[in-house]
């Protein structure tokens, strides 16, 4: 019997993603409150999200031998922090905010197996093209905007916006792949059984 892997997100991306490295998995819905600590900074603020979704999936899956994926992403332009737009303005905010300026875009993953968790953050800097208001406003109205940190999906239409990339693509995309690779690793999901 192969070895049991959950992906605990609902993100077609982060399924996407995560068939370049594991064959076979099922997802489990396991949402957290996404709330800062007081004091957390934004990097231990994803890495916390990303420990906290695995082990939220780790517990609602019936084996405990599985291997449970946990992953947030968020943007961060100096001491500004992005989540996800909450409305169209806010996504026009953000697009406005980034233009023709360098973000940061922490991706953290997480590997829940057996009760042992490992965990990696991933930082990649993204330097958007001048963007216009009338660009903001249209793309906005194509959807894909919504449910995005930062307002913008590179593996899309916002990908016209990147100007310039410095690290891991798919951890912009919301699963660093590398990284995850490295936790499976260090995690002996690779070892022969």
């Amino acid at each position: 019997m192969g070895k049991k892997v959950y992906l605990a997100s609902s993100s077609p991306r982060r399924h996407e993603l995560l068939t370049q490295l594991v064959a076979d998995f099922e997802k489990v819905t396991a949402p957290v409150e996404e709330v800062f600590l007081p004091n957390e900074s934004p990097e231990s603020f994803v890495i916390r999200m990303a420990v906290e979704k695995a082990l939220a999936g780790f517990n609602k899956v019936p084996e405990k031998q599985a291997w449970v994926i946990g992953s947030d992403t968020l943007v961060l332009q100096g001491t500004r922090v992005f989540g996800k737009p909450r409305h169209p303005l806010d996504a026009q905010r953000m697009m406005m905010t980034l233009s023709g300026e360098e973000h940061q875009v922490l991706s953290a993953v997480a590997v829940v197996q057996d009760g042992r968790v490992f965990s990696d953050l991933c930082v990649t800097q993204v330097r958007f093209r001048p963007v216009t208001q009338a660009e903001c406003e249209d793309y906005w109205r194509t959807g894909e905007p919504e449910g995005k940190a930062g307002g913008y999906a590179i593996q899309g239409l916002g990908a016209r916006f990147v100007a310039q990339l410095q690290g891991s693509y798919s951890g912009v995309m919301g699963l660093p792949l590398y990284e995850l690779d490295q936790l499976l690793l260090e995690s002996g999901y690779y070892d022969n059984e």
